[in-house]
C-alpha cells in the first residue's frame, strides 16, 4: 500500500538494495593462488576499462595486455594516474582492429582470457567465435554469473543471462557441467545444480519443465561428481523452508550452488533481482571456448569488473 505523500512525489522501490559490495577477499585469494597470466583488454580505452586492467595487475589476478589506439590508452591511463611503464601495448585501430590484434594474440598463444573493452558486445562476440580464430573448440558458448552474497559464503551460479537468447537443451546441458566444475574450482566438492522452471512437476503444457527434467538426466549421466535436479521452481532450488513445506526430496533442493534457467530473459531478470533488489555481487564469464572471455561493460561497478577477472583467472587454473 501506499500513502498519499507517495503519491504526490514518488520514491524508489523499497526493495532496493542500499551500499556497494566489494569484491570478497578469499575470492581474489583463490584467483591469486597462481602465477597470473597474460590477459588481453580488447580496445582498452575508457576510464572503467583501465582502471579494471590496472586493478586485476594489482591483485595478481593477471599480466594485462592492453589492445587498442596507443594514443587514446596513453591519455586515458594518465587521467587515472596509472603509470604504464612495463605494460605492453599492442596498437590496432578501431572495433575490427582491436578484435583481429586480439586474434592474433591467441594464435600466437600469447593470452589467457579476453576482456571486452570499449566496443559493442555483439561485434565483439561475433569476431572472436567465428572458426577462424580457433577460440570455439566444438563445444557450445555459454555465459555463467556466480552470484556473490552481500554477507559472506558460497556463490550462486545462473546461466544463461547474458549470451544465449533461446538456448536449446544442448546449450543447457553444457552449461549445467560448466557450472558444475566452475562450483568445485570455487570449493564446492559436490556441486548441486538446479535446471528450472515454474514447476517441479512435468507438465506438457510448460515445455520448460520437461526440458528440465531431461537437462538434468543427461548432465548428471555425464559429470557423476555433481548432483543435477530438475525441474525444479526457484524457491525450491534456493530455500529449505519451502522445500520442507512442500515436502520435496532430493540433494539438490533448497541447497543448489547453480541455476540454469530456461532463456535469456528469465536470467538476466533474475541476476539483476539478486543484484538491486539482494545487493550481490555478479562476476561473469563466457566458457566453452579455448580461453575465458569477459564481457565487462561500462556500467558494471569496479567490484563486478574485478570479481570477474578473479574468475576468469581461476577457470583458467591448470589445476582445477
Amino acid at each position: 500500500m501506499s500513502n498519499r505523500a507517495e503519491t504526490s512525489s514518488p520514491i524508489a522501490s523499497r526493495f532496493l538494495a542500499t551500499g556497494d559490495m566489494a569484491c570478497p577477499p578469499e575470492l581474489l585469494e583463490l584467483a591469486a593462488s597462481s602465477a597470473p597470466k597474460p590477459f588481453g583488454f580488447v580496445r582498452a580505452i575508457g576510464e572503467a576499462t583501465l582502471e579494471t586492467a590496472r586493478a586485476a595487475a594489482a591483485a595478481k589476478l593477471a599480466v594485462p595486455i592492453l589492445i587498442g589506439e596507443a594514443d587514446i590508452i596513453a591519455k586515458d591511463a594518465a587521467a587515472i594516474g596509472w603509470d604504464l611503464d612495463g605494460i605492453e601495448i599492442i596498437p590496432a585501430t578501431g572495433e575490427d582492429g582491436a578484435i583481429a590484434a586480439a586474434i592474433a594474440l591467441f594464435g600466437e598463444g600469447r593470452v589467457a582470457g579476453l576482456a571486452k573493452g570499449q566496443l559493442h558486445t555483439d561485434v565483439f562476440m561475433g569476431g572472436i567465435v567465428k572458426r577462424a580464430a580457433g577460440i570455439r573448440t566444438g563445444k557450445r558458448l555459454v555465459h555463467l554469473f556466480a552470484m556473490l552474497p552481500p554477507a559472506g559464503g558460497r556463490p550462486l551460479m545462473i546461466s544463461d543471462a547474458a549470451v544465449n537468447v533461446a538456448p536449446d537443451i544442448e546449450t543447457r546441458v553444457e552449461a549445467a557441467l560448466h557450472m558444475a566444475e566452475m562450483s568445485r574450482r570455487l570449493g564446492q566438492s559436490r556441486p548441486r545444480i538446479a535446471v528450472l522452471s515454474a514447476t517441479e512437476s512435468i507438465l506438457p503444457a510448460m515445455p520448460s519443465s520437461g526440458e528440465a527434467a531431461e537437462i538434468a538426466l543427461r548432465a548428471g549421466a555425464i559429470d557423476i561428481k555433481a548432483d543435477f535436479a530438475g525441474p525444479l521452481s526457484f524457491d525450491l532450488a534456493v530455500s529449505p523452508k519451502a522445500v520442507a513445506i512442500k515436502g520435496v526430496d532430493g540433494p539438490v533442493a533448497g541447497m543448489a550452488d547453480g541455476l540454469v534457467v530456461p532463456d535469456i530473459v528469465s536470467g538476466n531478470i533474475l541476476f539483476k533481482s539478486l543484484v538491486w533488489f539482494g545487493g550481490g555481487l555478479a562476476a561473469g564469464l563466457v566458457l566453452g571456448g579455448a580461453i575465458p572471455i569477459i564481457l565487462t561493460s561500462r556500467s558494471d561497478p569496479p567490484a563486478a569488473r574485478l570479481a570477474s577477472l578473479a574468475l576468469a583467472a581461476i577457470a583458467g587454473r591448470d589445476d582445477g
